[in-house]
């Protein structure tokens, strides 16, 4: 199946149809184009919730446009940008539009985004969506708005107005006010039984508001689509993605625009962010569904976001099994197309190589690696600490793809059968049966992670009791020594953990008959102050391995702490974990990182540069089941695409990759 380029741009009423009419008939000649998603009112043009008579206007002025479109067989969608509205900025509610606005957890008001329980703004946006309905566009999306988290200026967001409260208050027969609310759902320790029926009314009420929303589209034959943002801002909404597929459309393939990477440039080591963050989204939607994640780029231009980037970024999503690409490369004040005629060409060049690889890579091939596990019931579960921000329902769940990616191992957002990893509070999140059968195989477990499950009376399981943390205050630690050579790139090697986002605190513990510290902290004078890592097989038949430190407390890759000992310390980890299984990983330079897919039939591999160094050769160690490496190609955002010689699991290049190139591996 071949690549689908939707291209992302807006036009306004203030704008000359006769001059932007051709404009866009020159575009379609000269770019490799299958769809255009108009937008309405977004971002420059927007001052809040528009009249429904400026909304008409809207409408109206495109009707030219999408109809030129539609004789020439380009497909037309929208998305209004405006439902909830995503934040403030200034903005205020006209004259008329008496609607209630959305509370965040601290009782402030925003000026202009609107809580959707209010009746007469549903009556005004269920208009809207009649009027759109009524045109011929394939999707109108029900844009990342329509969420309770980041509606700046909110803090965290909302909505804990009086109709939620009111709504909760009937659900659960109670008479608390908001402040009652929120301190019993952020309540330290285990959570409050107020949390999770919070969470059911916010959840019930979205979707039983959307799904009249969805009923007046389907009636004019237009599908609903959704954008989403991060799993774990969702998760501290409580969401059920079940319940919301469903909700979005119950009888044909969901229409998904997952956001998974930023919106301008970023750097390397952030690749693993984007490729965790898009395959936990492959791991919540339906086997049959329309995937088209965002290829974002604003606000606007190859000085915001590379073509380089921006090709990483398209070939990651076909990689990942996406069915489309929306992609923003025009600004929404209606610029004219040739002022970067640029644009039109990366366009072209890059469409045969992401047609190849929409074909490479199946839409039912899965992610294989180290399992790093999450869970949409994150927020519901996670027991907090202070309990005084919503921000601590939405821990960290990708933070050991960040460790092992920069590592060159291979990862995937689902449990896996040889080695599976879980760090920080996300170990709250899951089961007492559902820990003991990954105890029972390989699991990697950081500081935090362990703590939590000694706290749940599973220390036997991962040889330690007694949990107990230091800082440096406590012990003057600053070195991790690697004294265990199987588990070392030498023996005596050393690795810092002086004072680093990491290793602010250290777990310690007592070690069980049959655990095994395979390094030790040391002070800056070489004294041994406390064990580091330990390894431990346990009675259920599986092996454990605890780093000290807290894999989840850097907050991203970008500030991940590694050189060649901690990669080789990881990867040897790893290995014992996995006993005789190759989990697959990569090995030649820093920031490669390896993906491997499968789907029962067929694997592939790609391997990336993240780094900004040249890297002319790398060795491969293939997951176990993967056949020998038949083809390799070296794809680049020229569109080149160019074979790569194989000596085994040894592949050199003619051309050295750089930062963002990427070979794709075919068995």
């Amino acid at each position: 199946m071949p690549s689908r380029f939707t291209l992302r741009m807006q036009f306004g009423p203030h704008q000359d149809i006769q001059t932007i009419l051709p404009q866009l008939e020159q575009l379609i000649r000269d770019a490799p184009i299958d769809e255009i998603m108009f937008f309405f009112f977004a971002e420059e043009l927007n001052d809040g919730h528009d009249t429904l008579e400026r909304i008409q206007q809207w409408i109206d002025h495109s009707r030219p446009y999408r109809q030129m479109l539609l004789q020439r067989g380009i497909q037309v969608s929208l998305n209004p940008w405006h439902s909830l509205l995503h934040c403030d900025r200034g903005r205020r509610l006209k004259p008329g539009q008496n609607w209630q606005l959305m509370v965040d957890p601290n009782g402030k008001e925003a000026s202009a985004v609107v809580c959707f329980l209010d009746p007469q703004w549903q009556a005004y946006f269920f208009e809207t969506l009649r009027r759109y309905a009524r045109e011929p566009f394939r999707v109108v999306w029900i844009d990342d708005d329509i969420r309770y988290h980041n509606h700046d200026p909110l803090t965290w967001g909302g909505c804990f107005c009086p109709l939620h409260v009111e709504a909760f208050n009937r659900r659960a027969n109670l008479h608390a006010d908001r402040g009652e609310i929120v301190q019993a759902c952020l309540a330290p320790g285990a959570p409050h039984p107020w949390r999770e029926l919070w969470m059911d009314t916010w959840q019930d009420t979205i979707l039983s508001f959307l799904n009249q929303c969805r009923q007046i589209l389907n009636t004019g034959g237009v599908q609903m689509g959704l954008m989403s943002s991060g799993m774990e801002s969702h998760a501290a909404e409580g969401r059920h993605w079940q319940a919301w597929w469903q909700t979005f459309s119950p009888d044909k393939p969901p229409i998904h625009r997952p956001h998974f990477w930023t919106y301008g440039n970023t750097a390397g080591p952030n690749l693993i962010r984007s490729i965790a963050a898009l395959d936990q989204n492959r791991s919540i939607q339906p086997q049959q569904v329309e995937s088209g994640p965002e290829i974002e780029n604003f606000p606007y231009g190859r000085w915001n976001k590379s073509f380089r980037q921006t090709f990483a970024q398209m070939a990651l999503a076909h990689i990942l099994g996406s069915t489309h690409l929306n992609i923003s490369l025009f600004d929404f004040m209606g610029n004219r197309f040739d002022d970067e005629p640029e644009r039109i060409s990366f366009l072209k060049q890059v469409r045969p190589s992401l047609d190849w690889l929409a074909d490479q890579f199946s839409l039912q091939m899965k992610s294989i690696g180290v399992g790093i596990p999450w869970s949409e019931d994150l927020g519901r579960a996670v027991h907090t600490e202070i309990g005084s921000s919503w921000f601590e329902l939405q821990p960290p769940s990708q933070s050991w793809s960040w460790w092992l990616g920069a590592a060159g191992i291979s990862f995937s957002a689902r449990p896996q059968d040889a080695v599976n990893a879980i760090a920080g509070s996300a170990a709250w999140s899951f089961d007492d049966d559902t820990l003991k059968q990954w105890l029972s195989k390989g699991l990697l477990l950081d500081g935090t992670a362990a703590a939590i499950l000694m706290e749940r009376g599973m220390g036997k399981c991962i040889g330690m009791t007694n949990a107990r943390w230091i800082t440096q205050e406590d012990v003057l630690y600053s070195i991790e020594s690697c004294h265990s050579g199987p588990f070392a790139l030498r023996q005596g090697g050393q690795i810092s953990v002086n004072s680093k986002a990491h290793t602010q605190k250290m777990l310690q513990a007592d070690l069980m008959d049959g655990a095994k510290a395979i390094s030790a902290l040391l002070d800056p004078l070489q004294n041994v102050v406390g064990h580091g890592a330990v390894i431990f097989i346990n009675d259920l038949g599986g092996k454990t391995a605890v780093v000290p430190w807290n894999a989840a407390a850097v907050g991203g890759p970008e500030n991940i702490t590694m050189d060649i000992h901690r990669a080789v310390q990881l990867q040897k980890l790893v290995q014992w974990l996995s006993g005789s299984v190759e989990i697959g990983r990569v090995e030649g330079s820093a920031w490669l990182i390896p993906q491997f897919l499968q789907d029962g039939l067929n694997w592939r591999g790609v391997v990336w540069n993240a780094g900004p160094d040249e890297v002319d050769a790398f060795k491969i160690y293939r997951p176990s089941g993967m056949p020998p490496i038949r083809q390799a190609w070296h794809l680049t955002w020229k569109g080149t695409r160019d074979p790569v010689h194989l000596e085994g699991d040894t592949l050199r290049l003619d051309r050295p990759m750089v930062e963002w190139d990427l070979i794709v591996l075919m068995d």
